[in-house]
């Protein structure tokens, strides 16, 4: 049994939004589960849970729960739209690879990203 050691509440949450995607690459279960899979490949992250869903007639939403947070995915096919949060308390250098991956395999026309930082040690106005 592989012991996990819970990481400091800190950490990088990105949000990624991608247009003008093809339609096919995001009304397939498999390639989202692989695209996922891959991202993390290399990252050293163990998964703890993972499910995906299939929408009828289109759409998929899934996600990969990891020991350093989460990588979730919702497709609209029939907007060519695709929503991503990568959210990780690991090191910047495996959040940003995990990002890269996910940028480099959805075929899109145009993106936005949004990259918040997360944590207790962020100070915050207390109202």
């Amino acid at each position: 049994m592989k012991i996990l050691h819970n990481s400091p509440p800190d950490g990088v949450h990105y949000l990624l939004e991608f247009f003008g995607c093809d339609e096919k690459q995001l009304d397939s279960l498999s390639f989202i589960r692989k695209l996922l899979s891959k991202a993390i490949a290399d990252s050293g992250i163990t998964v703890l849970n993972k499910h995906f869903y299939k929408f009828s007639p289109h759409g998929i939403t899934g996600y990969l729960l990891l020991s350093a947070s989460h990588i979730s995915v919702h497709t609209w096919p029939e907007y060519s739209y695709v929503t991503c949060d990568v959210f990780s308390c690991g090191g910047k250098d495996e959040t940003e690879e995990i990002v890269n991956h996910m940028k480099a395999g959805i075929c899109h026309k145009k993106m936005r990203t949004r990259k918040l930082k997360r944590g207790f040690m962020i100070p915050a106005k207390l109202s």
